[in-house]
C-alpha cells in the first residue's frame, strides 16, 4: 500500500508498507487525541508536490498543500515506528549514481542503487523505525545533467502508536537530563563543588565530571593513534638518475637497457612514481581539534578553581592533590597535542561523515568520547546529529529514575542527606552500552528498615549468595527491602516499551478487555519472562534454609493507557495479589506528572511502609508451594536447647554470646536429635531464673577445652559443642518461668532438646 509520494523536477520519493494503516492510525489517535490530524510537519529542500494516504480519504493518496511547496505543516502522520516501509527515490536526468547520506552507516547500506535507464537511477531500501520515533532526515546526493552536484533532504516525523512522541517523549528526555545532572553532581569532589555553591550543577560541573570519567581512556586512545596513525597514500612523480631509484617497473627496465646500450646512462634522468604516506588527514586534524578544544576548556576550568581557591576559607579550599591531578590532565593533553604526529597539523572539526572515525580502532573511541563531552546525556530528538536514540532505551532508564524518586518520596527520604540515601558512583555516562556496570541506590529509614534499588543488576552462577544455577539473568530494575523484623523482600521489574495489539488478543482476553472498558495489555512473552526470572534467581544452595529469601515477585512496567479502575479489572493486575507476577502501566504524562504510575506508587507504598512484610505477602503463593513466614516468627516444630548454667558462668555466657554442652558420651553429655544443627532457641535456667533467647541458627561449632578457657569459661571435660546466641532479647509471647522442665532430679542439670510446641504445652499443663 502506497502511503507517501513526493514529486519534484528530478526526484520522486515514494513509500509503501504492508502494515495495517487503519490499526496504526486508531491506536495513535487514541494516544494523542484530537491533535492527531495536525500532528506532523513535512519539509523538503526541493520544491515539489506531496501526497499522503490519510484516514479521512480511506487511506487513498491525496495531494496536501500547494504544488511547488517546501513545507507542509499540521498534517496527519503516515510513518509509524511499528511499521516497515519500502522507500524508493527515483532520479531522472542524473549523470552518475546517486547516494544516501546518513550518520548511521546501517541506514546508508540499506539502500540499493539501480540504473533503470539512460540517466535514470533508483535508490531503494526497506526502512524500519522500530522503537525510534522522532524526526527523520532522508538526505541524498546526486548530480543533475545540467548542473553541479547537490545534496537535498526530505524531513518527516516518525510517530508511535504507544506514546505521544512530541510531549511525552520530550518529557522523558527532560526528566532524564534533569535527574542525571543532579546524580552526577552528588559525586563531585570539593574540586567541583568549589565551582558553584548554589547546590545546582552548571555546564562546567557536568563537563568536568564527564571528563574525569573518560580522561584516562581518552588519553589512551589518542596515544594509540599517535603510535599507529591513519595515513593517506598519494603518488608523486619524480625524475632521478638510475642509482637513486629503488623500484623499477618492466617499462622502466626496458628504457634503462636502451639508455645503457647507447652509453647515456650517466646523463639520463628516469621518470618514476613514489607512494607517499602523509599524516595530514582530516581524521588526524579532527583528533588535533579535540585536543585543542578539550585542553583549552580544561585549562580555563582549572584556572577558575585556583582563583576561587585563593579566596576560599581554609575549610573550603581544594586539596593540593586534587589540583595536582587536574594540572596533570592539562599537561598530558598539551603533550599529546605537540606529539610528532600532530605538532604541525591544524585542528579542524569534522565536516562530513568519516568511516575511519566510525570504525577504525582508536579513532572510533576518540570520536565517541568527544560526543560524550559535547552532549553528555543530552539525548535529543532528531537524526541529524547522532541518530535517533531508540526509545525503549530511554523508557527503561526513565522507569528506573521514576522508581528511584518514588521510593524516596514514599519513605520520606531526601537525596541531599547522605545519612538517608547513598548511591554508588553513577556509571550512566554510557548508560546504553552492553556492559556489566550497574547503579545502586541505598535507602536508610529511621525505623531500621532498609531498601536497595538496582539498575541493570546481573545474576549469574558466580554472583555469590544471590545467583542463578543456569544462565545469566539481568532484570532492568531490582528492589530489595529489608524489614525491621529481618524479613528480606526482593522484587524484579522489567521495563518493556511494547503493547499487545488489541487485534491479536485471544477470546478470553478480548472478553475481559470489553468488561474492563479498555486498558492496554502488556505483551504475553514479557509476563512469562517474569515467571522465568523468579524461578531462575534464588538465594543460597539450600532451598529449605533460605525459603524466606527468595524472589517475591516480578512485574512488567509498560506504557499502557487506561484509567485505574479499568486496569484493576485486568488479569495482569489481579495476578499481583495472588502470585505476585503481573504488570503496572507506567506512562509519561507531560501535562500532569503527578498522575504517572499511580498504581505502581500505590504498590510500592504497600510494601515499603507495611510494619511487617508478612502482612503483605501472606496470601501470595510462593515458589514450590512453600509458605511465607517471617524469619523470626516461631513455629511449633522449632528446636529448643534447654540448658542449665551456674551463677559464675553467666558473665562469660553473656560476654561471648555462647553456651556449650559436652560433646563426649560421658556424664552430662547431650543426646543429639535429628536436625539439632538447625536449633533456633536456647532456654537457659538456674533455679528460678529462666530466659528464652534466639540462637544464630547456623549450627553448633566444635570447641576444645583450651579454646573455651581462653574465652573465660571453666570447662571440666575435653571437647564441647558451642551454640552461638543471637542476642539476649526474650522471645515474646512465651513465659519460660511457667515452663515445667521435662527432666527431674539430677537430670535437670543435663542439657536436652525439645520443641517450642512441647514448651508451650508444658506451660499450659503447669497452669
Amino acid at each position: 500500500m502506497e502511503v507517501f509520494s513526493f514529486k519534484s523536477a528530478n526526484v520522486e520519493i515514494t513509500a509503501n508498507t504492508a502494515a495495517n494503516m487503519a490499526n496504526c492510525w486508531h491506536r495513535f489517535r487514541a494516544r494523542v487525541g484530537g491533535k492527531a490530524e495536525t500532528y506532523c510537519d513535512y519539509r523538503s529542500t526541493l520544491p515539489g508536490s506531496l501526497e499522503l494516504a490519510l484516514y479521512s480519504d480511506m487511506f487513498a493518496l491525496r495531494r496536501v498543500g500547494e504544488p511547488d511547496s517546501r513545507e507542509w505543516l499540521n498534517q496527519a502522520p503516515v510513518f509509524y515506528e511499528t511499521a516497515t516501509y519500502n522507500v524508493s527515490i527515483y532520479f531522472t536526468n542524473v549523470d552518475t549514481a546517486p547516494g544516501i547520506l546518513h550518520k548511521l552507516k546501517e541506514v546508508t547500506e540499506l539502500f540499493s542503487v539501480i540504473k533503470v535507464g539512460e540517466h535514470k537511477w533508483l535508490l531503494s531500501a526497506p526502512l524500519s523505525f522500530v522503537n525510534e520515533p522522532g524526526i527523520f532526515d532522508l538526505t541524498f546526493r546526486y548530480k543533475p545533467n545540467d548542473g553541479a552536484e547537490r545534496t537535498d533532504t526530505f524531513t518527516f516525523r516518525v510517530v508511535s502508536p504507544k506514546l505521544d512522541t512530541k510531549d511525552d517523549y520530550n518529557h522523558i528526555l527532560a526528566e532524564i537530563n534533569a535527574q542525571y545532572n543532579e546524580i552526577i553532581y552528588q559525586y563531585l569532589t570539593m574540586t567541583l563543588q568549589n565551582l558553584q555553591r548554589g547546590g545546582k550543577s552548571n555546564n562546567d560541573v557536568v563537563w568536568l565530571s564527564i571528563f574525569r570519567n573518560i580522561a584516562k581512556d581518552y588519553e589512551k586512545w589518542v596515544r594509540y593513534i599517535v603510535n599507529k596513525p591513519h595515513l593517506r597514500q598519494s603518488r608523486e612523480v619524480r625524475y632521478d638518475r638510475a642509482d637513486r631509484i629503488k623500484r623499477w617497473s618492466p617499462l622502466m627496465a626496458e628504457k634503462f637497457a636502451e639508455v645503457q646500450a647507447e652509453g647515456r646512462l650517466e646523463r639520463e634522468y628516469f621518470r618514476h612514481e613514489e607512494i607517499i604516506h602523509t599524516h595530514n588527514t582530516r581524521e588526524n586534524r579532527f583528533v588535533k581539534f579535540t585536543l585543542d578544544r578539550i585542553g583549552k576548556r580544561l585549562a580555563t576550568i582549572v584556572a577558575t578553581i585556583k582563583a576561587k581557591n585563593e579566596r576560599a576559607k581554609e575549610t573550603e579550599k581544594v586539596a593540593e592533590s586534587e589540583l595536582a591531578e587536574l594540572d596533570g590532565y592539562v599537561a598530558s593533553i598539551r603533550r599529546l597535542a605537540y606529539s610528532s604526529l600532530l605538532r604541525n597539523l591544524r585542528g579542524e572539526p569534522l565536516r562530513s561523515e568519516s568511516m575511519v572515525l566510525q570504525k577504525r580502532t582508536g579513532y572510533a573511541q576518540v570520536y565517541k568520547y568527544w560526543l560524550l563531552l559535547q552532549k553528555g546525556i543530552e539525548l535529543f530528538e532528531g537524526a541529524n546529529a547522532i541518530g535517533v536514540r531508540p526509545i525503549w532505551e530511554l523508557y527503561e532508564l526513565w522507569c528506573f529514575l521514576k522508581m528511584r524518586q518514588m521510593v524516596a518520596d514514599i519513605l520520606g527520604l531526601h537525596f541531599d542527606n547522605p545519612d538517608e540515601i547513598t548511591e554508588n558512583p553513577m556509571p550512566m555516562v554510557k548508560p546504553f552500552e552492553d556492559n556489566n556496570q550497574e547503579h545502586t541506590v541505598f535507602y536508610n529509614c529511621a525505623d531500621g528498615s532498609k531498601a536497595r534499588l538496582h539498575y541493570q543488576h546481573t545474576y549469574s552462577r558466580r554472583t555469590g549468595e544471590v545467583h542463578t544455577a543456569t544462565t545469566e539473568n539481568r532484570p532492568d530494575i531490582v528492589l530489595t527491602i529489608v524489614k525491621p523484623d529481618g524479613f528480606e523482600l526482593t522484587y524484579l521489574f522489567d521495563a518493556k516499551y511494547r503493547l499487545l495489539d488489541d487485534r491479536r488478543l485471544n477470546q478470553e482476553d478480548r472478553e475481559e478487555l470489553n468488561e474492563a472498558h479498555g486498558a492496554d495489555t502488556p505483551p504475553a512473552d514479557a509476563i512469562n519472562q517474569m515467571h522465568r526470572y523468579r524461578d531462575a534467581i534464588y538465594y543460597g544452595s539450600d532451598r529449605q534454609t533460605n525459603a524466606a529469601k527468595e524472589i517475591i515477585g516480578g512485574y512488567i512496567l509498560f506504557p499502557g493507557r487506561g484509567d485505574n479502575e479499568s486496569v484493576r479489572q485486568r488479569f495482569f493486575y489481579k495476578s499481583i495479589e495472588t502470585v505476585n507476577i503481573g504488570a503496572f502501566p507506567l506512562l509519561p504524562d507531560a501535562s500532569d506528572p503527578s498522575n504517572e504510575g499511580t498504581l505502581l506508587y500505590e504498590f510500592l507504598t504497600k510494601i515499603l511502609t507495611a510494619p511487617l512484610a508478612i502482612d503483605h505477602i501472606k496470601d501470595a503463593i510462593p515458589q514450590k508451594g512453600m509458605q511465607y513466614l517471617p524469619s523470626e516468627q516461631p513455629t511449633p516444630e522449632d528446636l529448643v536447647l534447654v540448658g542449665y548454667y551456674k551463677t559464675e558462668q553467666w558473665e562469660a555466657i553473656v560476654n561471648n554470646r555462647l553456651y556449650y554442652v559436652p560433646a563426649a558420651l560421658g556424664k552430662g553429655s547431650i543426646n543429639l536429635v535429628s536436625g539439632f544443627e538447625k536449633t533456633k532457641y536456647l532456654l537457659l535456667h538456674h533455679d528460678q531464673n529462666r530466659i528464652l533467647v534466639r540462637l544464630k541458627g547456623d549450627g553448633p561449632k566444635f570447641y576444645p577445652k583450651p579454646a573455651l578457657e581462653a574465652l573465660g569459661f571453666t570447662p571440666s571435660g575435653d571437647f564441647y559443642l558451642g551454640f552461638e546466641i543471637k542476642d539476649f532479647k526474650p522471645v515474646p509471647g512465651i513465659a519460660p518461668n511457667d515452663y515445667k522442665l521435662e527432666r527431674k532430679g539430677q537430670q535437670r542439670y543435663t542439657p536436652y532438646f525439645t520443641t517450642l510446641n512441647n514448651i508451650i504445652n508444658n506451660i499450659h499443663l503447669s497452669i
